[in-house]
């Protein structure tokens, strides 16, 4: 009867064991489930204000050609600018002022649906092209006449 006791009691703690363990490896994937939600959401990380760059007294077009966090914020999936760069019907390509960054050539595709916006297209060093926007043609346009002088 004591060894049956002893087996009962030593099953019970060791059962014990189990469940505490099993409960500190849930709090622990909680916690990395609540990192993952924060980085994901920006959760306390700030975040590029497009808006603010570009409508800034002192933004220059060759700093918005070459910001890569604006590039980075402004980025359209590679699928869509090509989708959007192969339609002649998707808008007009405006060429802007050479920049004295090593990107290349860079336009502005002004969609004939929505005059208020307007996406940059940029040329990468090895001939890719990609897309940024959509982006304020007020504040764009500001920038481009800018360049121009």
């Amino acid at each position: 009867m004591r060894a049956a006791m002893m087996d009962a009691h030593e099953g019970s703690a060791s059962a014990g064991a189990t469940y505490r363990h099993a409960g500190k490896v849930l709090l622990a994937c909680a916690g990395v489930l609540a990192l993952a939600a924060c980085a994901s959401s920006g959760g306390g990380a700030s975040k590029f204000d497009v808006d603010a760059f570009l409508r800034a007294p002192d933004s220059a077009l060759q700093e918005v050609v070459g910001n890569p966090a604006f590039l980075s914020a402004t980025r359209v999936p590679a699928n869509e600018c090509a989708v959007m760069l192969q339609s002649a019907s998707t808008g007009v390509l405006e060429d802007l002022p050479p920049s004295s960054n090593a990107r290349g050539a860079s336009w502005l595709l002004h969609p004939t649906d929505k005059p208020g916006q307007v996406w940059l297209v940029v040329s990468e060093a090895g001939g890719e092209r990609t897309c940024h926007g959509p982006l304020p043609a007020d504040a764009m346009k500001t920038l481009a006449d800018r360049a121009r002088g």
